[in-house]
């Protein structure tokens, strides 16, 4: 996303073009690229950010941006709306230029700075997967392991159960 930067008046352009979404990953990825540029290594820092912690088992905090100063994002003008998100902009509503005919801003804030991803695979540890891939068969749902029930028995892929009914009360025990 091609953001603009105007020092004097402590503004980063957003472009209409580009401005839904903006998140605040590449708003920060700009920045920094911007800070490290010609201009950028003799004027002070425009942002500060926090976030991306590692909490272990591929989960990490989410990013939170502040801009420094008096820097606001200053969306170009127009009718539309355009939407900040993937993180956490510091007093975002105070961090928004309202002049002119600028758009409505939509911020999709991160609950408590606590977004948190899995970076890799479904989540769920290997006992966990298999526990879920049993449950899917012997409610019938897997298309290859078609459930069998039976007065006494029920059965699907290679997962066996026995029903026993004493006295009303049906209890269901896997093999």
């Amino acid at each position: 996303m091609a953001l603009s930067y105007d020092y004097t008046g402590k503004l980063i352009g957003v472009p209409s073009a580009d401005a839904a979404p903006l998140t605040i990953q590449t708003l920060l990825n700009s920045i920094r690229a911007q800070e490290a540029g010609e201009r950028g290594i003799c004027d002070p820092a425009i942002c500060a950010a926090a976030g991306k912690d590692d909490l272990g088992g591929s989960v990490s905090v989410g990013i939170t941006v502040s801009l420094l100063s008096t820097w606001k994002l200053n969306f170009a003008a127009g009718a539309y709306q355009a939407t900040v998100s993937g993180g956490n902009l510091a007093d975002a509503l105070n961090k928004v230029n309202n002049a002119g005919s600028a758009p409505q801003v939509l911020f999709l804030a991160s609950a408590a700075g606590t977004l948190t991803t899995v970076s890799s695979g479904s989540g769920l540890s290997a006992g966990e997967q298999t526990k879920l891939d049993e449950i899917h068969k012997i409610h019938g749902l897997a298309i290859a392991a078609p459930l069998a029930v039976a007065a006494a028995s029920r059965s699907a892929g290679s997962i066996s159960q026995t029903i026993v009914d004493v006295a009303g009360i049906v209890t269901v025990t896997r093999q």
